[in-house]
């Protein structure tokens, strides 16, 4: 295709050279105009999602004897759940208008040339992955000469494991090109080329083995009602990688006058290349909540227990590109002094290049989370508090690229001198970020175990939560403007004003930014209270009453590990150049201006954390015999955090006016 464009554009312009030639000689004008447009497109698009469950069962059972009541709602639910995405989104558009009117002079063989090429190469990729083994949900109230047993609140317990991975490409490129001549023997090429090429992939994958949730009520000739139960095991992963890329050029030509041979070439170049990759884990490994009541010949409530078991990853990583460019030359000569007496050169090249890159990956990961409450009262009226227990792994990794580049050149040319105007401008960006993420949990268990015997009054509420959170965010932005406007009048005498003007502006950056962030939250083994073998967990509540009567007030215990790691690279040039020449209306002048402008950046930014947690373990073990009085609230708290911040910015401003 550049070979075409390029044999296209030397016969044009040996046409319009023979037509210059042919109109010296006395002839009428020949224009020639000639449009070249094309545009390419190619994408493709794979989504892949797989969801397995092996062995879910949900169970209920009730057996109520010489017993007459309600049972509560009961709901259970097993659910494996996958989701990929792969989207394509291309959008060009090409416009070129071409007008020519004759000259008076019969001297003007105008030449016209629009080229325009649109290129756009998309790749997305996404995969998603769902597993869950061996999930089990069990209900089993009994009652035996018990009225009204069952009659309580409903009891939820949810298995759930969800993978998600969407992957997208978006492009837009619009091209207008606008040429106009009258009168005089002008050459006017506009040449646009934009070029974009996308990938993005996004793999998710979620897994949990073994998660179970047991809920057991057991009453003997004691009327009253079960509190709600809620029980939950999650592991969820989210994967998004998105590129967008916007790309504007203009170019508008304008040549008036009489006989002046004016020659305009405008020539835009616009390349982009995204690559994005998300890559998101969540795994579950033996997961369980367990809740079992017993009374014997008490009457009472008890109250709401939540247990919740939580594993999320998410991964971004997202690549946004905006290129604008502009350029308008403007020629009004008027001479009438014959062909060719004026012959202003007006030539703007504005290349934009942008490559940017980024990956996000986030791993969370808990084994051997347990929650359990096991509350147990004979012959003891009374309600028990709320309970709460969590287990939560949270890992986030975010990347995220964004460039903006705009370039203006403006040139203007009048009278019948020889003024040469070149505008050259070149901004080239180059961005890297990378994020990781990882959060691993191993051990965390929760337990109250309550147990009053003949013993009157409520349990408070008791909260007992295991966190372990990462977050490593890489950011990179870059920001380059340049204008350049460049204005000569030429001497009108006919006496050599010939000004010659040239800009060149230049800006390159080069952003490399890593963020990464690492928690481990790991309970040692420790002996277990039967003294039947070891255990590992944190956070135990195991209140004791006999005979004893009144409240035990909130106990909240919690062992968190936080880890947030941050490199964050900005950078934003902005050059403006601006020349105006106009030469002696009786004299010889010959002015020559020239600015040269150039800003470098290169930056890189490295942010690391990172949380380390080993046996933290938290117990409160009031135990009361005969004991009347409540328990005031106790809070114990283990925490790590560790944050790591690279940020660096630079702000590049150039201004160059020169006036002759």
């Amino acid at each position: 295709m550049k070979h075409t464009l390029l044999a296209l554009t030397l016969s044009l312009f040996l046409l319009a050279m023979w037509g210059v030639g042919t109109a010296a000689a006395g002839s009428s004008n020949s224009p020639v105009q000639a449009i070249g447009q094309s545009s390419s497109n190619d994408q493709s698009g794979a989504a892949l999602s797989a969801a397995a469950q092996q062995q879910p069962q949900n169970q209920n059972i009730s057996v109520r004897v010489l017993s007459p009541g309600d049972d509560g709602s009961v709901s259970q639910t097993n659910s494996a759940t996958s989701t990929a995405t792969a989207s394509n989104a291309n959008a060009t558009t090409q416009n070129a208008t071409q007008a020519q009117a004759g000259t008076g002079c019969g001297c003007s063989s105008p030449a016209q040339a629009a080229t325009q090429l649109a290129g756009s190469g998309q790749g997305a990729d996404a995969l998603s992955a769902a597993e869950q083994l061996a999930a089990s949900n069990g209900s089993a109230p009994t009652g035996v000469a018990s009225p009204s047993v069952g009659s309580g609140s409903p009891t939820s317990q949810s298995n759930a494991d969800g993978s998600s991975a969407n992957s997208g490409n978006t492009n837009g490129a619009g091209q207008t090109a606008n040429q106009s001549q009258s009168g005089g023997a002008g050459v006017q090429a506009a040449d646009q080329e934009a070029d974009n090429h996308q990938a993005a992939l996004a793999a998710s994958g979620a897994t949990q083995s073994n998660p179970q949730n047991s809920n057991i009520s057991v009453r003997v000739l004691s009327p009253g009602n079960d509190g709600p139960v809620s029980q939950t095991n999650s592991a969820t992963s989210n994967a998004t990688a998105s590129n967008g890329n916007s790309t504007t050029q203009n170019a508008g030509q304008t040549t008036t006058g009489g006989s002046g041979s004016g020659i305009q070439a405008a020539k835009q170049d616009a390349s982009n290349d995204q690559q994005a990759a998300a890559v998101s884990a969540a795994k579950q490994d033996d997961p369980s909540n367990n809740n079992i009541s017993v009374r014997v010949l008490s009457p009472g409530s008890d109250g709401p227990v939540t247990q919740a078991n939580t594993v999320n990853s998410t991964a971004n990583a997202t690549n946004t590109n905006t290129t604008n460019q502009s350029a308008t030359q403007t020629d009004p000569s008027s001479s009438s002094c014959g062909c060719g007496s004026s012959s202003p050169i007006q030539a703007a090249i504005q290349s934009a290049s942008n490559h940017q890159s980024s990956g996000a990956l986030s791993a969370a990961a808990q084994k051997d989370a347990s929650n359990s409450n096991d509350p147990v009262r004979v012959l003891s009226p009374g309600g028990n508090g709320p309970v709460t227990q969590q287990n939560t792994v949270k890992s986030t990794a975010g990347s995220t690229n964004t460039n903006t580049t705009g370039q203006t050149a403006t040139q203007a040319s009048s009278g019948s001198g020889s003024p040469i105007q070149v505008v050259g401008q070149n901004a080239d960006n180059k961005q890297w970020g990378a994020a990781l993420s990882a959060a691993v949990q191993t051990g965390a268990s929760n337990t109250n175990d309550p147990v009053r015997v003949l013993s009157w009054g409520s349990d408070g509420p008791v909260s007992q939560t295991n966190a372990a959170n990462s977050t490593a965010t890489s950011s990179n932005s870059n920001a380059a403007t340049q204008n350049a406007t460049q204005t000569a009048a030429g001497s009108r005498c006919g006496c050599g004003g010939t000004p010659i003007q040239a800009i060149g502006q230049l800006s390159k950056s080069s952003q490399k930014g890593l963020g990464a962030s690492f928690v481990l939250q790991s309970f040692g083994s420790k002996p277990s209270r039967c003294g039947c073998g070891s255990s590992s967990g944190g956070n135990v509540n195991d209140p004791k009453r006999v005979l004893s009567p009144g409240g035990d007030g909130p106990v909240a215990q919690s062992n968190t590990a936080t880890s947030t790691g941050t490199s964050s690279n900005s950078n934003s040039t902005g050059q403006s150049a601006a020349q105006t020449a106009g030469a002696s209306k009786c004299g010889c002048g010959s002015p020559i201006q020239a600015i040269g402008q150039e800003g470098l950046n290169h930056q890189f930014g490295l942010g690391l954390s990172a949380a380390l947690q080993f046996g933290a373990s938290n117990a409160n073990d009031p135990t009361r015999v005969l004991s009347f009085g409540g328990l005031g609230s106790l809070s114990q708290g283990n925490g790590a955090t560790s944050t790591g911040s690279s940020t660096n910015t630079n702000g590049l401003g150039q201004s160059g006016a020169q006036m002759a």
